[in-house]
């Protein structure tokens, strides 16, 4: 009888532990995510240091970026859903999606020639922002208050931000620099929305890998127009390589894992914690010490970003309190 217990006992443990490892682990896992997305802004700066086009660090990436997601499509056995009626109908919106992409990407890394990693990449991840007011305009999706709040905030903190590094010694052209940072993330927001709805009903790897094919041969097509060099040494090759299979691969599959798992607004909040990394890795791999007024500013536009994340949950709680 006791034995019988004690085995009982064994077996209740068992199934506590194994609930609390699938309660943390998206959590667990959306840390790794935001450790490898940090690392993308500090890699560019280390590329162009082997003077490298951004518009060429950008082909390359979402090149690499692409074959692995195709190689991860015929794993999953996805591959079907490029033929399918449905996606042949969407192809415009898919092009637009890499393209949209790709000018993200090449103006992103073009900002960290002239700003810091602390400045772009927190100008860069307002993306949220520009998602609730392209949201408001083209989907009449509502903000309230908070939400409105928020975006205010983050646009004054950008501001702020941009115009304090004027005389900063780590900015070369502070303006040009945030201009760039905000087109990138004005992009991308685009490209969320467009993907958005095509993702509802269609999987992941296909569309992901799609998109980035479209982004590189997209650049290809600038590049050889600017008569930019196709070649560089090794070393930035394999920062390159390093730069897909982290931030794009490793860090955006498990952004989309944590989606399922946990809340979009807390994913969204926890997001922002990006620009830190990306500060922390500047100031260790590159010797980016930012101002203390420079920190300041980029706080403000994270708290701008976190209350307009967290008022797009609470419209949500609002709308099903609603509907019950």
């Amino acid at each position: 009888m006791l034995n019988a217990e004690k085995l009982g006992m064994v077996q209740m443990k068992k199934i506590r532990n194994s609930t609390w490892i699938k309660k943390y682990i998206p959590f667990i896992l959306l840390f790794i995510a935001i450790i490898a997305v940090s690392f993308a802004a500090p890699l560019v700066v280390l590329i162009q240091e082997y003077d490298v086009s951004s518009e060429i660090v950008a082909m390359y990436r979402t090149l690499f970026a692409g074959i692995g997601a195709f190689v991860i499509s015929i794993m999953n056995k996805d591959v079907k859903w490029l033929k399918s009626e449905k996606t042949i109908k969407r192809y415009h919106w898919i092009v637009l999606s890499g393209i949209l992409l790709g000018i993200h990407f090449a103006t992103w890394f073009l900002s960290l020639r002239f700003i810091s990693v602390a400045i772009s990449t927190t100008l860069v991840d307002t993306v949220p922002i520009f998602m609730a007011i392209f949201g408001f305009l083209f989907f009449r999706e509502r903000v309230n208050w908070i939400g409105v709040t928020g975006i205010v905030i983050a646009i004054v903190g950008s501001v702020l931000l941009t115009l304090s590094t004027s005389q900063s010694s780590d900015s070369i052209n502070p303006l040009l620099g945030g201009i760039l940072a905000v087109i990138g993330a004005v992009t991308v927001s685009f490209y969320f929305l467009i993907g958005k709805k095509i993702l509802k009903d269609s999987p992941l790897w296909p569309y992901f890998g799609v998109v980035n094919i479209v982004s590189a041969v997209a650049l290809m097509f600038y590049n050889l127009v600017q008569r930019n060099s196709f070649v560089f040494p090794g070393k930035a090759f394999l920062f390159i390589i390093l730069m897909a299979l982290g931030p794009s691969l490793i860090g955006h599959a498990t952004y989309n894992y944590s989606l399922r798992k946990i809340p979009a607004f807390i994913v969204g909040t926890v997001i922002v914690a990006e620009p830190i990394g990306a500060t922390i890795l500047g100031i260790v791999f590159l010797d980016q010490i930012p101002e203390l007024i420079t920190l300041a500013y980029a706080l403000i536009v994270i708290i701008g970003i976190g209350l307009t994340s967290i008022s797009q949950n609470l419209k949500k709680t609002k709308e099903e309190l609603g509907a019950e």
